[in-house]
């Protein structure tokens, strides 16, 4: 279901929603909120699947988030 509202909450691993309209499956993310700019932007996981890497929209500087062993269950971070 669209919703015009931005749901922070969204589980981005949740499949049983339809895919995204442009036919793709859903990536996994990062919710981040860049200090720089006092931004929000989301990070997708590389193709490689050992980071998360994004951008800030403003300033366009570069993030990236290892994945290792243990991990966090937080989906959210703030990046200075």
């Amino acid at each position: 279901m669209n919703s015009p509202n931005f749901d922070a909450s969204s589980d981005p691993f949740d499949r049983s929603e339809e895919t995204i309209s442009s036919g793709s499956e859903r990536r996994p993310f990062l919710g981040i909120r860049f200090e720089c700019c006092r931004t929000y932007a989301r990070i997708y996981r590389n193709e490689s699947q050992d980071a998360y890497v994004g951008n800030c929209p403003e300033c366009r500087a570069r993030v990236t988030v290892p994945i290792g062993g243990g991990g966090s269950s937080s989906r959210f971070f703030s990046a200075g």
